[in-house]
């Protein structure tokens, strides 16, 4: 960033050539969001949460009873509708969900200004985060988070921006948090987060009634969403659907991680690929606390709200790298203000916090450029190639979800849980029975199908041949296909690692 400043007019101010070198940043850094967005590849769960519009109002709470809130569904709909096929409605998705940081971007900046932050400090927010390897390679994921952390920005933004003891700013603010939390259960985080720092805020001006009156209304607005969800999707089975709202991921939420070893590397992964961002925020979160008696209570609110939920979000049990970006938003304004404190207060240690923003921008830019070799292509070339053998109402298995225009059956998600409860079960598993009742068109054969054992590889290999390394098809209709496996490249690696 300060680099970019020495190409600037020198008869301007140096916080006026800083703001503008950050704007230029920030305008590169959102191209390179943009172009991320539709070159990345693909995580699997991407698939499985983009694909779900497919059965949201036609089995979805019918005879599908899904763990997870099905919130999302509603806003990947809309791509679903501007898509013409399979790999348009991806690329339409992920553009979308890009357009979602994007507004989370703003969000953030309003709520620094709000804070009482000038403009530079604010745009520098908006930089700090864009800097975030986390969150420039995961803010464009097709999953619930991105939807569900812009919900619960505009509900922090609402309590801070506006006064936080008025009715219709609490209801409001819960009721975004309801929305929040019908796009996935796991933005209880954010809800417990903003209502507790409601109530310490209150408790710290002495006054049990006013956190009572907070926590009431909060809830309130919170309720609304709730039920909606409920009878939108629910109908005269309404209580069914909040059942399984409340109930439905307990048992993921406890156990999830147990199907996975190794989550912790995650955690110091987003240490380690961003120290100097963390190191500005550990800086900034010190400086508030230092002066916590001064703060105001939307600064009070904002600190504790920031503390709960990066302590929720970095201990959760499934520490996956999308999971950091429900808190990097809000800790970039701490990174923010610990360089505009120092710009301001210490010429001498000016000149390191430049040296320092310096490094974060061509690190971040370097990384940014490396990471475009993490391409979708075969990704969307077997999408393609797979969605041209299939009619229109031919249906397909792979377990992933890999072709949003079409029905995958049997509907099984096969998560690292799937695969292993699957594979235990044996013959007596669902998906022994449905596979072969529903006799899919096609089969997309990936390392998940792979992993389900000699019983099904044995059921797949009687039915069905290859007609690509990836793609079987029945045997029946081309006895030419081949037998036999044909040796293929990975199509998911790296897609946590790289």
């Amino acid at each position: 960033m300060t680099a970019l400043a020495r190409i600037l007019p020198t008869g301007i101010s140096q916080e006026r050539r800083l703001s503008l070198a950050i704007r230029l940043f920030v305008l590169m850094k959102v191209a390179i969001l943009l172009v991320l967005a539709v070159n990345t590849r693909f995580v699997m769960d991407e698939f499985w949460h983009f694909t779900q519009p497919v059965y949201l109002f036609d089995g979805t709470f019918e005879t599908i009873w899904p763990k997870k809130a099905v919130g999302y569904a509603l806003f990947y709909e809309l791509s679903h509708l501007i898509g013409w096929d399979a790999s348009s409605m991806l690329m339409t998705g992920r553009l979308t969900t890009a357009c979602l940081a994007l507004v989370l971007t703003w969000c953030i900046y309003r709520c620094a200004r709000a804070l009482g932050y000038e403009r530079v400090t604010a745009i520098l927010a908006v930089a700090l985060l864009l800097s975030f390897s986390n969150f420039i390679e995961r803010g464009f994921r097709l999953r619930s988070e991105p939807l569900a952390t812009a919900f619960a920005a505009l509900a922090v933004l609402v309590v801070i921006r506006y006064e936080a003891d008025r009715a219709k700013t609490l209801l409001i603010a819960g009721l975004l948090c309801g929305l929040a939390f019908v796009t996935t259960q796991k933005s209880v985080y954010f809800n417990f987060a903003l209502g507790a720092a409601l109530v310490v805020d209150a408790i710290c001006m002495r006054s049990v009634t006013r956190a009572i009156k907070r926590g009431g209304l909060l809830v309130l607005g919170w309720a609304v969403a709730i039920i909606f969800y409920g009878a939108l999707l629910g109908g005269p089975a309404m209580l069914q659907v909040l059942e399984v709202l409340f109930l439905g991921p307990v048992e993921l939420a406890r156990y999830g991680g147990s199907y996975y070893e190794g989550l912790d590397a995650y955690v110091w992964q987003t240490l380690l690929r961003n120290p100097l961002q963390y190191g500005l925020v550990v800086v900034g979160f010190l400086l508030s606390v230092t002066h916590l008696r001064k703060l105001d209570g939307a600064a009070r609110i904002f600190l504790v709200y920031t503390t709960l939920l990066t302590a929720l979000v970095f201990f959760h049990n499934q520490t996956w790298p999308y999971v950091f970006t429900m808190a990097l938003p809000f800790l970039a304004v701490y990174g923010a203000a610990a360089v505009t404190h120092y710009l301001q207060h210490s010429k001498r240690r000016a000149a390191i916090i430049q040296g320092i923003l310096m490094a974060i921008a061509i690190q971040s830019t370097v990384r940014n450029v490396q990471y475009l070799n993490h391409d979708n292509h075969a990704q969307l070339a077997l999408v393609r190639f797979a969605e041209a053998q299939l009619g229109k109402d031919d249906t397909y298995f792979d377990g992933i979800g890999m072709i949003p225009s079409r029905r995958m059956e049997p509907r099984l998600w096969l998560d690292a849980q799937g695969v292993r409860k699957t594979r235990d079960e044996g013959q007596s598993s669902d998906l022994y029975s449905a596979l072969l009742g529903a006799e899919p068109h096609l089969v997309i054969s990936t390392y998940r199908t792979d992993s389900l054992g000699e019983v099904f590889t044995s059921v797949l290999e009687a039915k069905y041949g290859f007609l690509s390394p990836h793609i079987m098809l029945p045997l029946e209709t081309n006895p030419k296909l081949s037998p036999a496996k044909i040796e293929r490249a990975p199509l998911f690696n790296g897609v946590y690692d790289d």
